[in-house]
């Protein structure tokens, strides 16, 4: 079998906390040694249409632009419309755009950087000249600033207003300039290194210590050159050569950006989207919808997110494109406290912080009829149930739990309950029995609503009953479509599931399962693994079944999840063991615990296992699987 180094080119690490999330991990499995859990990282990418600009076609290209910290929360200004420039600025909210202030100087293929409400403009071109105009934006209007050492069309920068970074762009007669500037707020300085390569109309973004240009004219439209602060390198080119895609384009940092769209007469250049991960370049899978994206604005926050808006085709499209980096935390069993009585067949309810565990047996025959409360960390003792007895079934929470049917006595005995109880949080007190006496059926819901399911009445007498409590008394509702007992029960009254189990005196192990909708069963998934006497917790769409025996007399680990369709494997848990009654949380299949239980009867165990379950908003995966 292949390694996971093999199949991927990576090894699962180590970390004692997980690591700060960025692209270079994309695929990457970690194993975090301080919660015990394995996790790996995707990516989800999306391309969203937005409202098109006010001014439609009109002046839509060559925009500049600049950031409110989000694509959600930035502004556009300037344009073509298309023999002159504009004074028109326009901001966007996420959801629409508004008019801004009006600025002092009518240019195009003018650059921006900083915020929606400290913003700066500079550069642009009404022909035949080209400008070294400054402006800076407070969120409402426009006041002139500082001229700019040379003048520039076509410059990308960088930066908050008072810290920012300017590089290539036009100066006259035309040709790309290879000039770095920093802006303080107040005035410009020109660095002493220059960039390796002279162009117009690149993208670029960054900050004065680390910085990121690429593409542009003259060609190659491929060239990217990284800024350390003091002097540019040459590194991986793009994979798409490209030019006039917009100053703004790009967004991100040196070691994570986003590069969007291109040159018109080229559609696949146009629509093409690459992401740099510090070192190259990678096409993304997804590419933008508009191919008339030539000098269009674009801004964000990071390369996580940003819009892109108008274009030479004078277009009044905009979009946005988004990527979400999300960990995702396999499932699994962590060790928790023990119980100050270890014993199996005990009536389980609760959450895994705050659990209830009641009544049980331990090695031979002894019945127990303590009580135990958990919080999470450890178990303490609370009231004893009235009548000490195993087989029992729980619903409820630690504060208004149930305890259900079970049996007093030997195999073969008479002393099969039909018994109620009910628990306050502080102590039990009984209830209206079960319509049928009987042990080892299903059982799960509230105190209030609860189902029972199966059962046996005797050793060898298995039925089909099911019964439903509404806080005070049991009533018959319709029969199971199959006999079991000792079976995988959760959910409520309205929308309940049933599953595995056995039928004696055959001793037929089944991995059928049944849904109960509030007026009749159908049949649901089939389990994986034939057992009874597992464990149980969740809902009919979200249910973990764990542990039990399986034929003809093993104990098993083996963890089962179902989604409302269909069962499949689940981490399982540390210790195999059987003697478990179905209870639990009564909502969902995160958090439930295993508690108890035995070896068939001998050993008996106090150890308890939490369950944490894959957690995950990730509808789209890139991983590759082996």
């Amino acid at each position: 079998m292949a390694t996971y180094e093999e199949l991927h080119g990576k090894r699962v690490e180590v970390f004692t906390t997980d690591p700060t999330l960025d692209s270079s991990y994309e695929g990457q499995v970690w194993f975090n040694s301080t919660d015990g859990v394995n996790k790996t990282v995707v990516a989800f990418n999306s391309i969203d249409s937005k409202p098109g600009i006010l001014r439609g076609t009109t002046s839509s290209n060559q925009m500049g632009s600049f950031s409110g910290g989000s694509a959600d929360a930035m502004g556009v200004f300037g344009g073509n419309p298309p023999t002159s420039g504009s004074t028109s600025t326009e901001e966007f909210n996420g959801s629409g755009w508004s008019n801004g202030g009006t600025m002092n100087n009518s240019l195009f293929n003018r650059s921006g950087f900083g915020t929606l409400t400290a913003g700066v403009a500079f550069g642009g071109r009404v022909p035949p000249g080209t400008s070294d105009t400054t402006e800076h934006y407070n969120g409402s209007s426009w006041t002139a600033a500082n001229a700019m050492p040379e003048a520039i069309r076509g410059g990308a920068g960088g930066g908050p207003q008072t810290a920012g970074i300017v590089f290539n762009g036009s100066p006259p007669p035309g040709t790309g300039s290879v000039k770095t500037k920093y802006y303080d707020g107040t005035s410009w300085t020109v660095q002493p290194n220059d960039m390796n390569t002279a162009r117009i109309n690149a993208s670029g973004c960054g900050i004065q210590t680390a910085a990121l240009a690429a593409s542009g004219e003259p060609g190659p439209g491929t060239v990217t050159e990284e800024w350390n602060g003091s002097s540019w390198t040459t590194v991986n080119s793009l994979n798409t050569s490209r030019n006039n895609q917009g100053p703004a384009a790009m967004q991100g940092t040196s070691a994570d950006a986003v590069l969007l769209g291109g040159n018109p007469p080229y559609p696949s250049q146009a629509r093409a989207i690459e992401n740099w991960d510090g070192t190259s370049w990678s096409t993304n899978p997804l590419s933008l919808v508009s191919q008339g994206n030539s000098q269009a604005a674009g801004q964000g926050s990071s390369a996580n997110s940003v819009g892109i808006f108008g274009g030479s085709a004078g277009s009044s499209l905009a979009e946005q494109f988004s990527r979400s980096i999300n960990t995702v935390t396999a499932s699994a069993w962590s060790s928790g406290g023990s119980l100050n009585t270890g014993r199996h067949n005990g009536a389980n309810s609760g959450t895994k912080t705050e659990g209830l565990f009641a009544g049980g047996k331990t090695y031979p025959n002894v019945f127990r009829n303590e009580s135990e409360e958990y919080n999470g960390t450890s178990w303490t003792e609370g009231d004893n149930l009235g009548t000490a007895r195993s087989n029992v079934a729980g619903a409820g929470t630690q504060t208004a739990g149930l305890a259900f049917g079970g049996t007093n006595g030997a195999p073969g005995s008479t002393g099969v309950q039909a018994l109620t109880e009910e628990y306050n949080g502080s102590s039990w007190s009984e209830s209206g029995d079960l319509s049928t006496a009987r042990l080892g059926c299903g059982g799960a819901g509230l105190q209030t609503a609860a189902f029972a399911a199966g059962g046996v009445a005797s050793p060898n007498d298995p039925n089909d009953l099911h019964e439903q409590y509404n806080g005070s008394t049991w009533s018959t509702a319709t029969a199971m479509n199959t006999e079991r007992t000792s079976a995988g029960s959760v959910g409520t009254t309205t929308a309940s599931l049933v599953f595995a189990g056995y039928t004696p005196p055959s001793y037929t192990f089944a991995t059928t399962s049944e849904e109960w909708n509030g007026s009749a069963w159908t049949s649901g998934g089939t389990t994986l693994t034939a057992r009874y006497n597992q464990g149980s917790f969740g809902s009919q769409t979200d249910a973990i079944g764990f542990g039990g025996g399986t034929p003809p007399n093993n104990n098993t680990a083996i963890t089962e999840g179902y989604d409302g369709t269909s069962f499949s494997n689940r981490p399982s848990m540390s210790t195999a063991r059987m003697g478990f009654s179905p209870g639990g949380s009564y909502n969902n299949g995160s958090t439930g615990m295993a508690v108890g239980g035995s070896n068939a009867g001998n050993p008996i165990y106090a150890n308890t296992e939490e369950w944490t379950p894959e957690t995950s908003s990730v509808t789209a995966k890139t991983l590759t699987t082996g």
